[in-house]
């Protein structure tokens, strides 16, 4: 996780170094409404060692965020929520077994941009995460078992770039990688452990507005 947020942020500053662009048609306020295709790796195999093929879906998110202008470069912060969710349903094996579920995730991150060209601006941002998870338990009678539900935090860093579509309105692209904490889970009923431990790639696509 560091080594991405350290090569996000190389990334945007190093393009600062190019351009004389000032950045202040990409300051204030911005709402932003897409749809994100998010890669939800849910469980972990014993040890840690590797990991179980995850889910992929494409909902919408929504984010809220605000940059300021210093020179060439923004600084800004955003946060965001995104309806994403998934399960490890295939896990399954031979009538016995455990997967995990995932119902959205929100991140806080940080964010430094520079203004690469009068219709372009890119950014690295980082912070922290929150992910609803859960976890169903499988008999060898198929009965199942649910544990409660749990908000499991972690980091994400991510690089993006928004086009002008007009004065106050662009598409934004952007990545986002996160890492959550790790959750052990265990099932009395049908004597089974579960060990949650995301990790979640995204790809989004957005129409933001600016004020």
């Amino acid at each position: 996780m560091k080594t991405v947020m350290i090569s996000a942020l190389a990334v945007a500053l190093s393009l600062g170094l190019v351009t004389t662009v000032e950045a202040e048609d990409w300051t204030g306020g911005y709402t932003t409404f897409g749809i994100g295709r998010s890669s939800i790796d849910l469980r972990e195999l014993a040890g840690g060692s590797a990991r179980e093929n995850g889910g992929v879906d494409v909902l919408p998110y929504v984010a809220f965020g605000h940059d300021w202008a210093v020179g060439t470069y923004t600084l800004g912060v955003v946060a965001d929520y995104d309806f994403a969710g998934t399960d490890n349903s295939d896990l399954l094996s031979a009538g016995k077994g455990a997967y995990g579920e995932a119902d959205w995730f929100a991140t806080l991150r940080g964010r430094v941009g520079v203004a690469a060209s009068d219709r372009l601006h890119v950014y690295a941002s980082g912070g922290i995460a929150v992910m609803a998870t859960g976890a169903t338990a499988v008999n060898l009678l198929g009965g199942q078992s649910e544990a409660d539900s749990q908000s499991l935090k972690g980091a994400v860093a991510g690089l993006g770039l928004e086009y002008k579509l007009s004065p106050k309105r662009n598409l934004s692209v952007e990545y986002l990688h996160g890492e959550f904490e790790r959750s052990d889970t265990y099932f009395s009923g049908p004597d089974f452990d579960s060990t949650l431990s995301p990790v979640v790639d995204s790809f989004r696509v957005g129409y933001t507005m600016r004020f």
